[in-house]
Order: structure tokens, then C-alpha cells, then sequence
């Protein structure tokens, strides 16, 4: 447990903000167009209506002779009720869109969703926080009690239900992505630390340290992990998360050359 919260404490940068360029110096790769989507969180319908948009936009590009390239930022899983339908989709994607590059990075979810199944004790947390909706997406009943003997029945259920794929699929999931100007990671990265140096942690968990101060960190950084009440498009760093198991809309962003384009796919369900 103590291991869990401690992800969520971490002391403050000292670093002085680097110059920031004007978003017109932040390229993305010669003749490569770059979409990034922000946490899907088990929203199956968002997600298909964002892989229908890439598609038409993959045809634009190929007629402009541009290279696709999309990004998922990670915590595909919890909180919604589709997480099993969420990373089946995501596996086909390659096969079934070979003329697209498809990244996924891991976010922490998927990091505390595997944890779970190595040391549930340790990662209790993560039933309170969409665990419980994951597990019953693979047709698990979430533990009776928080006693050990209970925890080990749902993980063990857990760990029958989840196909061999999906749990490789995680497993191969990067940490960051480097493309043009542009570095993609799950929460952020931490000031005044070199891009080489940046640990996993920071990059799957940091939030004030890295949002509160604008500092350039020689990449313009593409992110979710932090709910903001929308996209949020600063030539230091690009917000993507907007809360989509919520309610709210799955966000994403097309980087062309040196122009951005917000993408917005609303939630279908009814509340």
C-alpha cells in the first residue's frame, strides 16, 4: 500500500524554466502526420469513433504522400465499463490498419491493473479507482473483503480470465515515444531533469511538478494522465486528457508539419 500512495508524492523542482519557443519552431517529422488520444478508460464507442476518424484522415494523408502515425497515451483500462473491448480493439488495430503506425505507451493504470496480479494486497487502490469495473469487464467478481484470502480469490479469477494476449500486450507497452519535436508520455516529465534521465515513475505519475511551471524540456510534450476541462495546447506541453469516462469527450490532436488540430469524439451512452 505504502508503495501505491508514495506515487503520488514527490518534491517539488527547483529547476529555472527553460526558454520556451514560439509554437510555430515545433515541427512535427518531414512528411509524417502525428495523432495523440488521451485516456480512454474502458470507452469503447469514444474509441471507435476516434479509429473512424484516423482512418479517413490516414486516406488524406497517403494522397498528400504523409506517413500516419498514431499514439495512445495510455490508461486504456478502469473506470468504464468496456476495458476487455477497450485492449481488444487496440491489439487488432495493427493488423487490421497495417498502413498506419500504431504506438501504445503504458499508462499507470495498466501499470497497477498488472500490479494487482503480482501483490493485490499492494494495490488495493486500484479496485477504488476502476479496477472493479476491469474485472468485470473479464466477467470477475471484485473481492468480498479487503482479507487476504479474498483478495487472492479475485486475483486468481482474474489471472484465468485475462487472455495470455492481453497480458503481453501490456507488457510491450513503451513508456514515451520520441517523434519530431514532439516526446509522448503518459503524465509528464520532471523540470530541470534530462530527457535520458526522466524516470518511469515521473513519466506515468508526476502531475503539479511538471503542470504548474511552463519549462521546455527541448521536446513539446504530449500528455494526459490530468483531467482538464479541455484539450489544453501550449508550445511547451499538450493536455489530452478530458475525462471521457466521465461523460466528457474522448480528446485527441492531429500535428501536421507545424499546425494542430484538436480532435473531439462525444460520449454515446446516456446519463
Amino acid at each position: 500500500m505504502l508503495s501505491f500512495l508514495k506515487r503520488f508524492l514527490s518534491p517539488s523542482a527547483s529547476a529555472d524554466p527553460a526558454t520556451i519557443p514560439e509554437s510555430h519552431q515545433v515541427y512535427a517529422p518531414r512528411k509524417t502526420t502525428l495523432y495523440a488520444f488521451g485516456d480512454i478508460h474502458g470507452q469503447i464507442r469514444q474509441l471507435q469513433q476516434a479509429i473512424d476518424s484516423i482512418v479517413k484522415y490516414a486516406e488524406d494523408d497517403r494522397s498528400a504522400h504523409y506517413r500516419s502515425k498514431v499514439v495512445f497515451l495510455g490508461d486504456y483500462v478502469d473506470r468504464g465499463e468496456d476495458s476487455r473491448a477497450v485492449l481488444d480493439g487496440l491489439m487488432r488495430l495493427p493488423t487490421i490498419h497495417p498502413q498506419i503506425d500504431w504506438i501504445f505507451l503504458a499508462g499507470n493504470h495498466e501499470v497497477v491493473m498488472q500490479g494487482f496480479l503480482t501483490a493485490p494486497q499492494d494495490h488495493l487502490l486500484w479496485l477504488e479507482y476502476g479496477g472493479c469495473e476491469t474485472l468485470a469487464s473479464y466477467g470477475v467478481a471484485p473481492p468480498a473483503s479487503n482479507a487476504h484470502r479474498d483478495l487472492m480469490v479475485a486475483r486468481d479469477a482474474f489471472a484465468r480470465a485475462l487472455p495470455p494476449a492481453h497480458l503481453a500486450f501490456l507488457q510491450s507497452m513503451p513508456i514515451r515515444h520520441l517523434a519530431g519535436d514532439y516526446l509522448f508520455v503518459h503524465a509528464g516529465l520532471r523540470p530541470g531533469i534530462p530527457l535520458d534521465r526522466q524516470s518511469q515513475e515521473d513519466m506515468q505519475w508526476i502531475r503539479g511538478d511538471f503542470l504548474e511551471q511552463p519549462y521546455w524540456h527541448g521536446k513539446c510534450v504530449v500528455h494526459g494522465h490530468t483531467i482538464e476541462a479541455q484539450p489544453t495546447v501550449l508550445p511547451w506541453r499538450i493536455g489530452l486528457d478530458t475525462g471521457a469516462y466521465s461523460g466528457s469527450p474522448l480528446s485527441g490532436i492531429r500535428l501536421r508539419d507545424n499546425q494542430r488540430e484538436v480532435l473531439s469524439f462525444p460520449c454515446l451512452r446516456p446519463f
